[in-house]
């Protein structure tokens, strides 16, 4: 190995040097800028601080001749599986190249193939095995990447080293777990993939004791307290109390208008002389209209009120204890006082 190693630093540092030599004549860019200072690490064997800038030109200004020597500098670096990534991109690329281009590259492209045959033989694997378990919709992460399904189960190439792995089942823990590959080094990983625990059971519905005929110790049953009438009877006295209030009302309203009504009647008598009135007589019967309209629509409101609270009193259902029911009634009258007024008498009994 110490033998393909010197030999691969000669081709790589002549190849290297080639290629600046062939560029120092251009004008000076960031690409080149960012080549020739890879290239000078490179020759200090500084390679982890080289590949990156010569990476860094490529990715700027795409060139044949700088991706082989990227692909040479990972090599010299160790990360094969990358390095071998980047000679096959150049060998891909060569078949594109003009035949002038490809005259210029013809040693670089023999160069690239016998470099890929002897890192080959040295390249790591890693085959990563889900459980026949695992629910769908489980992620794996190999360095932060996401592999796709078809990776999963099959040899993945990579770079000695340290590798962290990562899985997840949806809602479930995360397995993960670090991996070291010596050089043609071959591993299996079976994945730990844990579904999610299923949800806590729903209570039981109060009242509910399990299976029929079985008795839950943490429910103890009581027998519903007795009733002395019908549950219904409380809305129906309410509707009875609301009515019979809003006849009172209205009884009360009609007869108050109705007499001030009555008062405003001999104060236009006293000004008025048939259709003739002076002005206080015209403002008394203005006010005497206004009086009875709103004597008639209190009236109104009383007897209907009146008359709703006595048909539910009369459909109302009868107790299961006559001696225990109670009459309920309500009269009303309006009567006229000798003096020009009216009276209102509203009597009741719940």
């Amino acid at each position: 190995m110490n033998t393909a190693r010197t030999t691969l630093s000669a081709a790589c540092l002549s190849s290297a040097l080639a290629a600046a030599g062939a560029a120092s004549a251009a004008p000076s860019d960031p690409a080149q800028a960012a080549f020739d200072h890879g290239v000078s690490l490179m020759e200090a064997g500084r390679f982890e601080e080289g590949c990156p800038s010569i990476e860094y030109s490529q990715q700027i200004d795409p060139r044949p001749g700088t991706l082989f020597t990227l692909a040479e500098c990972e090599a010299l670096r160790g990360r094969l599986a990358t390095a071998i990534a980047r000679f096959d991109e150049y060998l891909a690329l060569y078949p594109t190249l003009t035949p002038g281009q490809q005259r210029a590259q013809a040693d670089r492209e023999k160069s690239a193939r016998t470099q890929r045959e002897a890192l080959a033989r040295h390249v790591p694997g890693l085959r990563l095995e889900l459980p026949p378990h695992a629910p769908p919709g489980t992620l794996v992460e190999l360095d932060g990447r996401t592999l796709a399904l078809t990776a999963i189960g099959s040899r993945l190439p990579l770079d000695p080293g340290k590798h962290l792995i990562r899985a997840q089942a949806p809602g479930g823990p995360v397995f993960e777990r670090s991996v070291a590959l010596d050089k043609g080094e071959e591993k299996t990983v079976p994945l730990e993939v844990t579904a999610p625990p299923p949800p806590p059971p729903s209570p039981p519905p109060p009242g509910d004791s399990g299976a029929a005929g079985v008795a839950s110790p943490l429910q103890v049953s009581t027998p519903p307290a007795p009733t002395t009438r019908d549950e219904g009877t409380g809305g129906r006295r309410l509707a009875i109390y609301l009515a019979g209030g809003l006849g009172l009302a209205g009884f009360a309203v009609g007869g108050v208008t109705g007499a001030l009504a009555m008062e405003r009647k001999s104060v236009v008598d006293r000004n008025c002389a048939g259709t003739a009135c002076n002005h206080e007589g015209k403002t008394a019967a203005d006010t005497m209209k206004a009086l009875g309209l709103a004597s008639t629509i209190g009236f109104g409101v009383g007897l209907a009120g009146a008359g709703a609270a006595a048909v539910l009193i009369l459909t109302e259902p009868r107790a299961a204890n006559p001696g225990a029911s109670r009459g309920t009634w309500i009269a009303a009258s309006v009567a006229p006082l000798d003096s020009g007024g009216a009276a209102l008498d509203v009597r009741g009994a719940w």
